[in-house]
């Protein structure tokens, strides 16, 4: 009877254990993303992220990364039954109806904005893999807001306009190519901060609804067994 007994309390011991390794590695998910995030993008109090991180040719010419991306892997998988849930999430936090592609195994959710345009372009994707793991991924392209204002302010203003600094070199004609250059440097800096202000704002709609369906979908796995 007291081996039976024992040999009940060590299964209870066991339970409990693989209950805290459980924890503990979700905990462990949970740090790792958020280390691979602040390397990604910078913070701005709290939570809420905008762009910044390691320097790339992008972030030194245009002022921000073309593409804004978070990733979080669950160890456990997320029933597909939830996944309208997740729909309305984005839908409520984007103001935006979207279109949706949902499969047995998978949830794809987009801005209805037309591709040729400044966007937003932010996409969803929940997938549940073979490992029953899920894999959340939230993203937006900036690509197009950066060739509108490169292109339509910066051309426009920066080549239109470039006939003030001529004229005025016409009096100092020693003086024209530093007129010339800091009417274009001028310009150049114009547009590459309304860019960063627009891409952070982008990006802090990213974060937002990235860390709204992180809370949903941990709130949805199942208990770990």
């Amino acid at each position: 009877m007291a081996y039976r007994d024992d040999r009940e309390a060590d299964q209870a011991r066991i339970e409990a254990l693989e209950l805290e390794l459980a924890r503990a590695r979700d905990r462990i998910a949970e740090l790792e993303t958020k280390q691979a995030e602040s390397q990604a993008l910078v913070a701005t109090g709290g939570r809420a992220l905008a762009t910044g991180g390691p320097p790339t040719p992008a972030m030194r010419w245009f002022g921000s990364r073309l593409k804004l991306e978070l990733t979080r892997r669950f160890d456990r998988p997320l029933s597909a039954e939830h996944f309208e849930d997740l729909v309305e999430r984005c839908r409520s936090i984007t103001s935006d109806p979207g279109r949706t592609d949902l499969l047995r195994s998978s949830l794809t959710w987009r801005s209805s904005t037309p591709e040729r345009t400044a966007g937003p372009m932010i996409m969803v994707s929940v997938t549940v893999l073979r490992d029953n793991t899920t894999v959340l991924t939230v993203n937006d392209r900036l690509g197009q807001l950066a060739g509108a204002l490169y292109g339509g302010i910066g051309g426009g203003v920066g080549g239109g306009g470039i006939t003030a600094p001529i004229m005025a070199s016409i009096a100092l004609p020693p003086l024209a190519p530093v007129f010339i250059a800091g009417w274009l440097g001028g310009v150049y800096l114009m547009v590459r901060t309304i860019f960063k202000s627009r891409a952070r704002r982008r990006a802090e709609t990213v974060q937002r609804l990235f860390d709204a369906l992180v809370d949903d979908i941990t709130a949805k796995l199942p208990e770990p067994t």
